[in-house]
């Protein structure tokens, strides 16, 4: 794959991933309510259950845009400085171990998926 064809496809997919990462903000304020950063945890969550079967464009540009580390500590430490401890805690803990769910189970897809394909 030539440099600019791998420029598209990390842009493309950071695209895709930026508006996903934005409207499921929105959507899990809209349904869910302010009381749990519920969009950073379901963008987070999301985003490390995919493989990499198409790496740039959607492990380097999508997901990279749509998981959100950063929001996730920031929006922690203003839990903490409120005084929610304990739903700062919930917060971390719920990102870090779903997260690392989702990973598990993407590369236990992707293995099961690749071992179809050999068949």
């Amino acid at each position: 794959m030539s440099a600019l064809a791998s420029i598209l496809s990390i842009g493309a997919g950071a695209t895709v991933g930026a508006s996903c990462r934005y409207y499921i903000g929105v959507l899990s304020l809209q349904y869910l309510g302010k009381t749990f950063p519920y969009g950073t945890l379901i963008s987070n969550v999301v985003g490390t259950l995919l493989s990499e079967t198409y790496r740039l464009m959607l492990l380097v540009g999508l997901t990279g845009s749509l998981t959100t580390m950063s929001t996730l500590s920031y929006e922690s430490l203003e839990m903490l400085s409120g005084g929610d401890y304990g739903q700062a805690l919930l917060n971390i803990l719920l990102n870090v171990g779903l997260s690392l769910l989702a990973a598990s189970l993407g590369v236990m897809l992707a293995k099961y998926g690749f071992n179809l394909a050999q068949s």
